[in-house]
């Protein structure tokens, strides 16, 4: 299918789903602007030592990417769901992982260059790695394409976790200002779908 000829925005979850699994960059980047939102709204829930909120969206963005791998339409769960179940459990993996971490006897603790064999990291392969990045660039570029230079350096800060309060006083305005732009900005980005 030649998605360049097509608009999502008429697309179901499910059906974006299956057009990225297939290896349609396009209806992934669709899926990416859809739950970008929703991704950064569950991360808000969760902190962990070492961890930026980005950080948080950045694990649930590898989340959508399982989750586009690895949905069944059969399974009797819809893909919204699935997306915020896989979401949740990375982001329950990352603070048990901190926690055992914190549970480690110093005397258990090996130095990396001690180690004979090389160590690899198994959480994101270097081509998930580049795709993530290339699809928040892709997704920034749509937002800086539709957004004021005000609404987008609120959506931003917002996505950071900030409050309303923090970004107005980060950028010297009211929290009016800040809850108006945010009100364009989600307006604007609804209109994508």
């Amino acid at each position: 299918m030649d998605s360049a000829k097509y608009s999502f925005g008429t697309f179901s979850d499910d059906a974006l789903a299956k057009l990225s699994k297939d290896g349609d960059e396009s209806a992934f980047n669709e899926l990416v602007m859809r739950y970008l939102g929703k991704i950064t709204s569950i991360a808000r829930k969760y902190s962990a030592q070492g961890y930026e909120q980005n950080d948080f969206v950045q694990e649930g963005l590898m989340g959508l990417l399982y989750a586009v791998k690895t949905f069944d339409p059969e399974g009797g769960m819809s893909f919204k769901s699935f997306v915020s179940l896989v979401a949740e459990r990375r982001f329950i993996s990352i603070i048990r992982r901190q926690n055992t971490q914190k549970c480690v006897p110093m005397s258990a603790i090996v130095e990396l260059d001690t180690l004979d064999s090389e160590v690899v990291d198994l959480s994101r392969s270097p081509e998930e790695q580049i795709m993530l990045k290339e699809q928040i660039d892709l997704a920034m570029q749509k937002l800086r394409g539709i957004l004021s230079a005000r609404e987008l350096e609120v959506f931003v800060l917002y996505t950071d976790g900030l409050s309303y309060t923090s970004i107005a006083r980060r950028l010297g305005v009211s929290e009016k200002s800040v809850d108006n732009a945010l009100q364009r900005a989600r307006k604007k980005i609804e209109k994508l779908r």
